[in-house]
């Protein structure tokens, strides 16, 4: 069955929508993904609870670069390595994007009909804008709040990585 006009091009147009969102997939990947979490338990009067979250943080290599006794905050900062598996991941999901993108503009074009084999050779542009686009230093801040409340301000991941390991209450916020 031949292909139709309307069907190329409604193709086109998905195709096209495709790639922006795999353009905005790209760019979210090494967005900022700070937040912050307040955790509650009983023993945080205790010392032993601060010494867990220091030790814990120091585990991930993290180091004390400020600390304020006045407002009761700490501030860490760690270096963090880009994920290999991730950069390989984009790479191929870019690969794949532009290979439909290729295919589908080669149908429209005949004359561009192996455009999909060139475009394949810019996918590595996705891993390596990852790699570079990744911030290298992570900021975590601690601050001891009243009725044993302790805040955290760190990249989400730490944040959830912290609760998991130390098994701590996290509040709603």
């Amino acid at each position: 069955m031949p292909a139709t006009i309307p069907t190329i091009y409604s193709t086109l147009l998905l195709t096209g929508l495709l790639f922006l969102g795999l353009v905005s997939f790209l760019r979210g990947s090494i967005r900022d993904r700070t937040a912050d979490a307040v955790f509650k338990g009983d023993q945080l009067n205790d010392d032993r609870l601060l010494m867990q979250v220091r030790d814990h943080f120091q585990q991930r290599a993290y180091k004390v670069v400020e600390i304020d006794p006045e407002r009761d905050i700490a501030v860490l900062l760690g270096q963090v390595r880009p994920s290999i598996f991730l950069a390989v991941f984009l790479t191929v999901l870019a690969a794949t994007g532009l290979i439909c993108l290729g295919l589908v503009l080669g149908i429209l074009i005949p004359d561009l009909e192996n455009l999909w084999l060139w475009l394949i050779v810019v996918s590595p542009i996705a891993g390596i804008f990852y790699w570079r686009g990744v911030p290298r230093e992570r900021k975590v801040s601690l601050q001891l709040l009243p009725e044993a409340r302790l805040k955290v301000r760190a990249h989400k991941d730490e944040i959830a990585e912290l609760e998991r390991s130390l098994k701590l209450e996290k509040l709603e916020s």
